[in-house]
């Protein structure tokens, strides 16, 4: 339960993450990038490149959704040993992924194409690049389905709804992670590759994944005890998450970060990955340690905003972009900057709670349902047969209801007989 809550807050930390850039672009990009303009107030220059960013990153947030899916994939099989747990996971893989992904893509296109997008108006008003960017082109239906279907997987790319490059990594994370476990999960010499598969991947987000099975194989084998108490570990765990978790997304230039950037590397490793994803496997390693952090963790409501993450991941850029640019384009007449965003930001709360619910109830869980649906099939645990049932049902239902059709008199019997009188 506890990593359940610790998906929900990183997935709000992402909603979070992509409202402030809409609004405050400076704190997370600073200057010499066309990202941001110029910064709305001093307390944007300030705040860029500060380790506080680290609890409104959405780099680090997504760090923590690689690190817990390497995580989650692989520690059932390190507790049994049994394949089949692999297989299953990896059969229903695409089709968990796609459909959420591709309703909220076609969403996107809906509301493109009505015209609903108000991104480049606001952000001549915001000073944000990245708004400035965004839904600027002109939607085809083809496409839409192209890019849920297959493109966000081969491409890590969507124009419609930008938060979905992270599937191209979870989808190769995912499979990255299987085929390790499936050829090296139980041989005593799996450690041994470790550091070879941690250097092979280091330059991209795929560390993830590598980091997040290392803690399961860790945990599954009690080397990572849970409950430690030693507060000095834990405080220091802490501040190496906050620390590296607050890496700019940007230039790191006059800013802290600067001193661990090694020029000469730039265009070799990712650094904004690496050290968010080092900040991400403190965070996770706590919960998974620290008595308090899990009891934190694991109480309602946060446990409870595990079932809302993908969902929320999905819904909230196109509710941004439309709703919340909408209302902040109408305040800014009347009110201070200041003001409107944080009326604005009260003001998509509700609105965002309410697409989320909808969203997980009639496009989320159905998806997960199917996705295992289709796994058991795959696998041969679930035969035909409820196909075949599920047709003749449909076929009585549909008799029944066209035999009570013909018993009713039709409209121009009645008309005739009425002029016949």
């Amino acid at each position: 339960m506890e990593l359940e809550g610790l998906r929900g807050v990183a997935a709000v930390m992402v909603a979070l993450y992509h409202f402030l850039i809409t609004f405050y672009a400076f704190a997370f990009f600073g200057d010499g990038t066309s990202m941001a303009t110029v910064p709305n107030n001093h307390f944007e220059s300030v705040i860029h490149g500060n380790p506080i960013m680290a609890f409104v990153s959405g780099s680090f947030a997504v760090s923590i959704f690689f690190v817990l899916s390497g995580f989650v994939l692989s520690i059932g099989y390190f507790q049994t040993g049994r394949e089949s747990i692999i297989k299953k996971l990896a059969a229903k893989r695409y089709i968990r992924l796609m459909l959420p992904a591709l309703a909220s893509i076609l969403v996107c296109y809906l509301l493109i194409k009505l015209g609903l997008s108000n991104t480049y108006v606001a952000s001549t008003i915001t000073h944000s690049g990245w708004l400035s960017v965004q839904w600027t082109f002109t939607p085809q239906i083809e496409d839409a389905f192209i890019n849920g279907i297959w493109g966000i997987f081969a491409t890590g790319q969507s124009a419609y709804n930008n938060v979905l490059w992270t599937m191209m990594t979870e989808f190769i994370g995912s499979f990255l992670v299987f085929g390790f476990l499936l050829l090296f999960g139980q041989s005593r010499h799996r450690r041994i590759l470790y550091p070879i598969l941690i250097l092979l991947t280091m330059s991209g987000w795929l560390l993830g994944f590598v980091l997040g099975m290392i803690l399961a194989d860790l945990v599954a084998n009690r080397v990572l005890i849970n409950k430690r108490r030693n507060i000095v570990f834990i405080a220091g765990l802490l501040l190496a998450a906050i620390f590296f978790g607050g890496y700019p997304f940007s230039t790191t230039q006059g800013t802290i970060y600067e001193f661990i950037t090694v020029p000469n590397l730039v265009g070799t490793v990712n650094f904004v990955s690496l050290y968010t994803i080092v900040g991400a496997t403190a965070v996770v390693s706590l919960v998974l340690m620290s008595t308090q952090i899990t009891k934190i963790f694991a109480r309602n409501p946060i446990s409870g905003l595990g079932r809302y993450t993908f969902s929320l991941y999905l819904v909230h850029i196109p509710i941004i972009f439309t709703f919340s640019t909408y209302i902040f384009i109408n305040l800014i007449k009347h009110f201070g900057y200041t003001a409107s965003v944080g009326m604005t930001f009260l003001l998509s709360i509700p609105v965002i709670v309410a697409s989320v619910c909808i969203f997980e109830r009639y496009i989320d869980s159905p998806s997960i349902r199917l996705s295992s649906l289709f796994a058991a099939m795959y696998l041969g645990e679930r035969d035909l047969s409820f196909i075949w049932r599920a047709r003749r049902r449909l076929h009585r239902i549909t008799r029944v209801y066209l035999n009570k059709l013909r018993l009713r008199p039709r409209a121009t019997e009645i008309l005739s007989e009425e002029d016949a009188e």
